[in-house]
């Protein structure tokens, strides 16, 4: 049939989207997906609850399918955004200041530590480098494979209680309440002709989607309260979003002025299991690096 009408093959598929996703196997590559299969460790009693939980009954999440996303676009939108950061991390501590540390005991910590360990992952730490999750339902998974995270679609899909910026987790349960089902196997998907085929075949059962990213933190502000009153957990006299919600405070002292990278919302009043970590410059500072697809069981 004409170019038209038949179906692209996942290489021509690859070459339009100038972006490419490779699966991966417990039986080909063993090491990764121990790695990534340790995500799925979570606090079953928390699975299912909260206000931004999806529906039904389950204890515990299991790895099903993986893909290694190479995006040669995004990761150059990312290099250069990261490299304004270390500038502006290296004018910080000439200007007197330290670039905060993150706590760097995480859930995802062994993951990333197994990944690194294997070549397949470098996180740099004068950056605040992290592994992160960020739960995604289908009907968004192949424009954000292919464009990145965007903090303009905030609240889109779910609320966004600490500012409009892309909200990332340590822990897949956190993640897990913002997916859908992708139940059934569709050939004229555009999602499954390039995730899916002869040699990878989805399992005919409910599937959810997370992305496993790569997050410069920098230089992050903290804090345990919700909304535009928000106040830093280390100084409660400094005020998150002093001007509106799609953008932090900049840090103290520090002039001509430079913004915080990042906020880390701990666990506090009305969000006591998960922390979220909230990137408002997501196309500049998030790299994601895995897809995983997994099922919800009891």
């Amino acid at each position: 049939p004409p170019p038209s009408k038949r179906q692209k093959s996942k290489k021509e598929l690859a070459a339009d989207d100038g972006m490419s996703l490779w699966p991966l196997s417990e039986r080909r590559d063993p090491a990764v997906w121990r790695a990534l299969s340790g995500l799925s460790a979570t606090h079953g009693a928390w699975l299912g609850r909260g206000r931004d939980a999806s529906q039904g009954t389950y204890d515990s999440l299991r790895l099903a399918c993986a893909w290694r996303i190479e995006n040669p676009r995004r990761s150059a939108r990312v290099e250069g955004g990261t490299r304004c950061m270390s500038d502006e991390l290296d004018c910080l501590k000439r200007k007197g200041g330290v670039a905060r540390e993150v706590w760097r005991d995480m859930m995802t910590s062994s993951t990333a530590a197994a990944l690194e360990a294997q070549g397949k992952l470098q996180l740099r730490a004068e950056l605040n480098e992290v592994l992160l999750l960020h739960g995604i339902p289908r009907s968004s998974l192949l424009t954000v494979l292919a464009n990145g995270l965007n903090e303009r679609f905030s609240g889109t899909h779910a609320g966004a209680a600490f500012g409009n910026g892309a909200y990332l987790a340590e822990d897949l349960g956190k993640a897990d309440q913002y997916v859908d089902a992708d139940a059934n196997y569709d050939p004229a998907s555009d999602l499954h002709q390039r995730l899916y085929g002869r040699s990878y075949r989805h399992p005919g059962t409910a599937l959810h989607y997370a992305l496993v990213c790569r997050v410069a933190l920098g230089h992050p502000i903290r804090t345990k309260d919700a909304g535009a009153l928000a106040r830093s957990c280390d100084d409660p006299n400094e005020r998150v979003f002093p001007v509106n919600v799609r953008e932090l405070a900049p840090v103290p002292n520090v002039a001509p002025p430079m913004h915080y990278h990042s906020l880390i919302a701990e666990k506090g009043p009305g969000h006591d299991r998960y922390r979220e970590f909230v990137i408002f410059h997501a196309s500049d500072y998030i790299c994601p690096e895995y897809l995983i697809a997994y099922h919800r069981e009891n």
